[in-house]
């Protein structure tokens, strides 16, 4: 159990080291620009979407249109003057020469962070707080920012995944989350406390799984599906007076229908005064 749980932690800070990978170079040219909690921040969603979803800094400003010969140019970097106002950000990206606009404005605590799609018109938005999110401006990420792979998630479910429809260079890594999420994993849905086989994607199960491991006696008579076969029902036969196919039930009516001269069942009593001819 100790040696899974380390490689467990071993393997989030790998995965984590190689998503931030990169992130250094990029606040080594912007650090001495950074003066407020909301700079970092910024500039940490323009390292996701430079990196991992492969957008390209176009400049500053809000501008919609998107020139030809800006189609195929753009920058990794973050340009200059792109905090020089205190109250508000506007960055230019193409991606697969579609042009988007991120944009972030200041209120008395929260950031608000937009993403636009100039083409689609779609638009998403992210709400988050400088003050309890940064606690440094120098230093390591992990100390300036210690919830940062949370922040990023935020960033990719509730900023990317709304407007952009492309797929990352990378997948997102939860650093944070349980690593153990990886869709090709088949273990993921096994549960040793759990009774019954696991049900994988997709399957399908009207009723609820017997409980305590009890045997399956007359599932088939709620679950047409039950492994158990159909209950108590007997199976339709589509053919007709197909041998061997024989109701669990007394048919109706009698075995033919010529019932003059013929007496009644010799099981039963004969009523009193009986006469064939008039029985009935």
């Amino acid at each position: 159990m100790e040696s899974s749980t380390s490689s467990a932690a071993a393997g989030a800070k790998s995965g984590m080291v190689e998503f931030f990978y990169g992130w250094d170079l990029l606040y080594k040219t912007v650090n001495s620009d950074v003066h407020k909690k909301a700079d970092l921040l910024i500039a940490l969603v323009h390292f996701v979407l430079t990196k991992h979803y492969s957008f390209r800094c176009l400049g500053i400003g809000d501008d919609k249109t998107l020139p030809e010969e800006e189609a195929e140019s753009g920058s990794e970097l973050l340009p200059d003057d792109w905090n020089s106002d205190d109250a508000k950000f506007s960055l230019r990206y193409v991606n697969n020469k579609t042009l988007y606009l991120l944009l972030g404005h200041m209120t008395e605590d929260a950031l608000l962070i937009n993403l636009l799609d100039t083409n689609t018109k779609k638009v998403s938005n992210i709400c988050i707080e400088p003050e309890n999110l940064v606690i440094e401006l120098k230093g390591p990420l992990t100390n300036m920012i210690p919830t940062v792979s949370e922040i990023v998630d935020r960033f990719r479910k509730e900023l990317l995944e709304p407007v952009f429809s492309g797929n990352s260079k990378e997948q997102t890594t939860q650093t944070t989350s349980n690593t153990n999420t990886n869709t090709n994993n088949p273990a993921r849905d096994i549960d040793p406390l759990r009774v019954t086989e696991p049900r994988g994607p997709g399957s399908f199960m009207p009723f609820e799984p017997r409980p305590f491991g009890f045997p399956e006696v007359g599932r088939g008579d709620l679950d047409p599906l039950a492994r158990g076969g159909p209950g108590n029902l007997f199976p339709f036969d589509p053919r007709p007076n197909a041998p061997g196919v024989r109701p669990r039930f007394d048919p109706f009516g009698p075995p033919d229908r010529n019932i003059l001269g013929r007496g009644p069942n010799p099981d039963h009593f004969r009523p009193p005064n009986w006469e064939p001819d008039y029985y009935m």
